[in-house]
């Protein structure tokens, strides 16, 4: 089956969901497994970009409201963008003033509702962050730091919190890391606290791991190794992950560096940041049609 959606319906099911992927014995690839995402080559999002670095984007839900880092202004900040709708061009760019410090703030990452977004911040203490906001027309809270998602003697940084908001998953840096590795943290409920966060072995390896994107109820991530982007399932959320398999051009390009997924709700559109400019910048790339 291609990749893309398929519907849940079958005799006897509790519940009606979208899935994306495929996991019903005989669907997907071999022994059921979703296959490997595969999108059109990828276009800049030039109505973000400037002449100096663009990272991270995220995006809410309907596609209409987007977050990253810049750093056009000398310091790396968060900047947004809003659009009209879904494939129209974004508007201009505006600084993020009431979540920016004097002090680096870059990998955000916003609800799908847009009401919630974490990001790291270098204040001190510096760590994960979070704010809240009433409205989508009202400005952003005042950003409180997340204890729990700390690490002694770590670095914690590029959180994505999944739709049901009941795991996050970062890039971790030391005590007992070779570089940057891929963390998991859960919680029962959304009103809970976080549980430890633990490496995802089978995820990291030898070379930096970062930026994941938890999706599909935790069952499928996208992650950046070295300088590729990755992607890999599991069966389950209690099982491990299965070999991470690059997604190979013309995402990944050779001697650039990708990184910094961002998957749509659907599944449809993917973005990410790449170096295929000279200076890292925004992109979008399409799943073809089946």
């Amino acid at each position: 089956m291609a990749w893309g959606l398929w519907l849940a319906l079958g005799a006897g099911c509790d519940d009606q969901r979208v899935v994306i992927g495929a996991f019903a014995p005989g669907q997907g690839g071999a022994g059921g497994a979703p296959e490997r995402p595969v999108f059109d080559p990828a276009t800049a999002l030039a109505e973000l970009n400037s002449d100096a670095r663009e990272e991270d984007p995220t995006a809410t839900g309907d596609l209409l409201e987007i977050y990253f880092m810049s750093d056009r202004d000398g310091d790396r900040d968060l900047w947004t963008s809003r659009r009209a709708a879904a494939g129209s061009p974004w508007g201009a760019p505006r600084a993020v003033e009431e979540l920016n410090s004097d002090d680096v703030e870059d990998t955000p990452s916003v609800s799908d509702d847009g009401l919630t977004i974490w990001f790291f911040s270098a204040r001190e203490p510096a760590g994960i962050w979070r704010a809240e906001r009433a409205s989508r027309e009202a400005p952003w809270g005042a950003p409180v730091r997340v204890g729990a998602l700390d690490v002694p003697e770590a670095e914690v940084m590029s959180p994505h919190v999944d739709a049901a908001g009941l795991r996050v998953v970062v890039g971790l840096r030391g005590p007992s890391t070779a570089g940057w590795d891929i963390a998991i943290a859960t919680r029962e409920r959304p009103e809970d606290g976080w549980s430890a966060l633990a490496p995802i072995a089978e995820l990291n390896g030898p070379d930096d791991e970062h930026a994941p994107f938890l999706f599909d109820e935790g069952r499928q991530i996208l992650f950046r190794s070295g300088g590729d982007l990755f992607w890999a399932w599991r069966p389950g959320t209690d099982a491990a992950f299965e070999a991470p398999e690059p997604l190979g051009e013309p995402v990944n390009l050779p001697d650039e560096r990708d990184t910094d997924p961002h998957l749509s709700r659907d599944g449809s559109v993917l973005f990410f940041a790449s170096t295929r400019t000279g200076v890292a910048d925004l992109y979008e790339a399409r799943r073809p049609a089946p």
